[in-house]
């Protein structure tokens, strides 16, 4: 399976979740925007990006506070290892010499 593919297929699986616990998702299906999903439930807000590892290029982090402050959501990055989801708030992230990270105590 390709690696765009496995990212789609983590997308749906992330929104399934969400879904489940009440919000309402939206997903971009040209993940050029910086948000992969946005979840709003009526209270919260949350813009979300879905990596493959937990690392985000500084780049891909800047999209993502661009467009989680355009819609005063939250920004989270989401990645989904051995089988278990981590979310990290961008505030949370660790600085790297390549971008950030999602802290190793997730």
């Amino acid at each position: 399976m390709s690696a765009k593919r496995k990212g789609i297929r983590k997308e749906w699986e992330l929104r399934k979740l969400l879904v489940a616990k009440g919000y309402l998702v939206l997903r971009s299906s040209a993940s050029r925007t910086g948000v992969d999903i946005l979840a709003g439930n009526g209270e919260e807000v949350i813009a979300f990006q879905v990596q493959s590892t937990p690392y985000i290029p500084e780049e891909k982090l800047k999209a993502l506070e661009k467009y989680a402050k355009a819609f005063k959501a939250k920004a989270v990055i989401a990645v989904k290892i051995k089988g278990k989801w981590f979310f990290a708030e961008v505030g949370k992230l660790k600085k790297t010499k390549k971008g950030w990270k999602i802290p190793d105590d997730k």
